[in-house]
């Protein structure tokens, strides 16, 4: 009997566990409309928090809405990680004339390579270049990548800079379709108050890979993940209850920006900082305390005279990402900045 009270005990026990988990870890955690073909293009680094996984190929295609057809689009990466046009260009040159840091509005999603500003630039001018950039980044993993690819010894470095980089900097957890953390690194204050770059709280590209792909009928891979986004749905909750007030994202920008001039400059190149309107808006005001006398392009203006002049939409529809016409006025713009400052014009 006393056995038989244990054995029930245990098993109520579990069962109640299993329960817990399919809820927190699984029912209350949707997905999005996604599928990703060819394997996880994203690799969890200690150091950044993400980065693109070298000489990979995937398909990503980015579900339907009412207001447009499904999306889908190849992502390649050379042996860097650097998204790239095709095969072709996946083995990196020792050498780089331009290297491209930002988000996913200069990485390009959701189109092809082949369509962003930075590839564009590259064909117009002849010169090669680097897109370091991945969705999701901001200043802090832009200049953690570009220290890392020092080697390519860049001419010229454009970082995309968008309105959201302010608030990406400070926090633990980035940007994801999942209520859970997509561990980043961000900045972080000392006991004596000074900046620094503290690493990811836990591997978000991973968590967010196997929930979007599934664990099969392994019953173990099942419960470790799901324990794994609980994991994740706390880290979430409590990173974004401590995230800092406006005044100290801005101290972390100047501390950010600072570091990336210092960087450019030391590798004998040019720092070009482009501002990306996510809705047409202006640059924030932090950019032009900071900028000092780096060079500075603002998109806003190209892109409120093309609306102005009842142009087509450059947004994605019901995404909200440049699209690819977005993309090639960001490079005509560049392209005409870059004759006029006379960069890139030597060899």
């Amino acid at each position: 009997m006393q056995l038989r009270n244990i054995a029930l005990g245990l098993g109520s026990t579990l069962l109640s566990v299993i329960a817990g988990v399919w809820v927190a870890g699984y029912l209350t955690v949707p997905n999005p409309q996604m599928t990703i073909d060819g394997g996880n293009f994203l690799a969890f680094d200690r150091e950044i928090g993400l980065v693109a996984r070298p000489s990979h190929h995937a398909r990503r295609s980015e579900g339907a809405t009412p207001n447009r057809p499904a999306m889908t689009y190849d992502i390649y990466t050379d042996d860097r990680g650097a998204r790239v046009d095709g095969p072709e260009q996946q083995h990196s040159a020792a050498h780089s004339d331009i290297v491209t840091l930002g988000c996913s509005f200069t990485w390009g999603q959701p189109i092809e390579s082949r369509d962003t500003y930075a590839s564009r630039l590259a064909r117009r001018l002849g010169v090669s270049n680097s897109n370091l950039a991945l969705a999701g980044y901001a200043t802090t993993q832009s200049l953690l990548l570009l220290k890392r690819n020092r080697d390519l010894k860049p001419r010229l470095v454009i970082y995309g800079f968008i309105y959201a980089h302010l608030d990406r900097n400070v926090e633990a957890c980035g940007p994801t379709y999942h209520p859970f953390c997509m561990g980043v690194a961000h900045v972080a204050w000392d006991g004596e108050g000074k900046p620094y770059i503290a690493p990811p709280p836990s591997d978000g590209a991973r968590r967010a890979y196997d929930h979007l792909m599934g664990t099969g009928w392994n019953p173990v891979a099942w419960l470790m993940h799901g324990l794994d986004v609980i994991r994740g749905r706390i880290e979430y909750g409590w990173y974004r209850s401590r995230i800092p007030d406006k005044t100290w994202r801005e101290k972390a920008f100047a501390y950010l920006l600072e570091d990336l001039q210092h960087t450019v400059a030391d590798m004998g190149a040019e720092l070009l900082v482009v501002f990306i309107p996510t809705n047409y808006e202006a640059p924030p005001p932090e950019l032009g305390r900071h900028i000092g006398s780096t060079r500075l392009l603002d998109m806003t203006p190209v892109f409120l005279r093309h609306k102005a002049a009842g142009g087509s939409p450059l947004y994605v529809v019901d995404d909200g990402h440049p699209n690819a016409l977005a993309h090639a006025l960001i490079a005509d713009e560049i392209e005409r900045f870059l004759d006029r400052e006379k960069l890139l014009s030597s060899p």
